[in-house]
């Protein structure tokens, strides 16, 4: 599939310009200057600001018209009057496109000054992001032109959405775990570069595994039914789409000025086309992780492995409510259980109750049900602190035939340290049974309709 090329050239830019930077630190002007120098970016920045001679030790420009030779890409943060001019200007330098941060456009009532940038743009031949956006960011250029978080943690998810503090706050967990983000896209109006667009980009990135879409309304549906169809069984998407409720649909209007649409017809194209439908924020992340990370089971069996079998009551609710099988083991393999030394509370239904095994004995045990075919996803369980659970996991997501996930729990700073090292390594981490077995659902449901659909083509 080949994405727009401007795109390509926007988020690869090697020459910005920031018209609006500033000095005062509680404007946005600075703020997204400091993202974009903090964050690594290794192309020329131009700060533009007539009242300023240098700007974090670059030299600053009076006008788009004053700096020397082309520019890949400007990013804008002045009062939305003022936007028109300054995209003449960046047209003349030969520019690809501009991120338009500022609002006050269609959200604020002004839907005919929207369509004026618009226009021009695209009588110039560049696209545009926003306006009304907190900041796109991808990895791959160590681009950072964001309000917050610099992007400083690379990984396998792209997020996307129409909302910049979701964006930013599932860009947020991501870095914060170890997991890392590939893109944070905060589309704003869409006025013109919609998620049609971004998940056909995202779709060619090499280093994207699964996108996380956060969506409020959908403005050239026929555009977006196209790149759903042809993106889903590439790259795993996962989306939340609210406006589900009258009151939601009045709020999503409000913000970015967008149509709901019946959810009814959006379930349907998500089924259609093999798109996950995560019913909040929690379960927009934990979905795009694990599809990000895990291999695709190969089926619904699950065997739930734990060093606290308590812990997995409430997990084993959540698989029934999800489909999920959990087959009781065989005799055989109770039996070469037993010879593992098991504390005399251990438990050998499904879940498993390890007791206090050691490391070893979980190894040994994981081993055993992957030799008997016993599941195709192994949920390993860490209830307490255990030195070596991440390096454990690691080593049996490389050896088994299962797929391989992890909920760890009550470790305090043990759990913060091995879940980075986790999800830095691929295996996806929960803090919970519940949540991990959400995801897992997440991941089979998407694996069974991924190939349906491949086996009609």
């Amino acid at each position: 599939m080949e994405s727009d090329a401007a795109l390509s050239r926007m988020l690869g830019a090697r020459r910005v310009a920031v018209v609006g930077a500033s000095a005062d630190p509680a404007k946005f002007g600075a703020v997204l200057l400091q993202s974009l120098i903090s964050g690594g970016f290794s192309g020329e920045i131009f700060p533009v600001n007539p009242r300023a001679d240098r700007l974090n030790g670059l030299k600053c420009y009076a006008r788009v018209a004053d700096i020397p030779g082309s520019l890949d890409l400007v990013v804008i943060i002045v009062p939305s009057a003022a936007v028109l001019g300054v995209l003449e200007e960046a047209a003349d330098k030969g520019a690809a496109g501009a991120f338009v941060i500022s609002g006050g456009f269609k959200e604020s009532g002004r839907a005919e000054l929207e369509r004026e940038i618009v226009e021009l743009a695209r009588s110039r031949g560049m696209r545009l992001f926003g306006p009304n956006t907190q900041g796109i960011a991808y990895a791959a250029n160590k681009l950072s032109a964001v309000f917050w978080p610099v992007l400083t943690t690379p990984g396998p998810v792209g997020v996307v959405g129409q909302s910049g503090t979701v964006v930013a706050a599932l860009t947020d967990w991501a870095q914060g775990e170890g997991l890392g983000v590939s893109a944070s896209i905060s589309l704003g109006n869409q006025a013109d570069v919609c998620e049609s667009d971004v998940l056909r980009f995202l779709c060619d990135d090499e280093e994207t595994r699964s996108i996380a879409l956060y969506q409020e309304g959908v403005s050239d549906g026929t555009g977006f039914v196209s790149a759903l169809k042809d993106v889903a069984t590439k790259v795993p998407i996962v989306v939340l789409k609210c406006g589900r409720s009258p009151r939601g649909r009045e709020a999503v209007a409000s913000h970015t000025g967008s149509l709901a649409g019946s959810d009814e017809v959006f379930t349907g194209l998500c089924r259609q086309f093999g798109v996950v439908r995560a019913a909040d924020t929690e379960e927009l992340y934990d979905a795009a992780k694990i599809l990000a990370t895990m291999p695709l089971p190969k089926g619904n069996r699950v065997l739930m492995m734990s060093s606290s079998g308590g812990s997995c009551a409430l997990a084993a609710d959540e698989a029934y409510e999800r489909g999920l099988a959990l087959p009781a083991p065989h005799q055989d393999f109770v039996d070469g259980l037993k010879d593992l030394d098991l504390p005399e509370w251990g438990s050998f239904a499904n879940p498993l109750d390890l007791g206090g095994v050691s490391l070893d004995g979980f190894r040994a045990a994981v081993e055993m049900a992957d030799a008997s075919d016993l599941a195709d996803v192994i949920l390993l369980v860490f209830g307490d602190p255990i030195p070596g659970a991440d390096l454990l996991a690691l080593e049996l997501a490389r050896t088994t035939k299962a797929s391989i996930c992890a909920a760890i729990f009550g470790g305090a700073s043990v759990e913060s340290e091995q879940r980075w090292t986790m999800q830095r390594g691929g295996v996806p981490v929960f803090p919970s049974p519940e949540r991990a077995i959400r995801a897992i659902g997440a991941s089979v449901w998407y694996a069974e309709r991924r190939r349906a659909l491949e086996a009609r083509t």
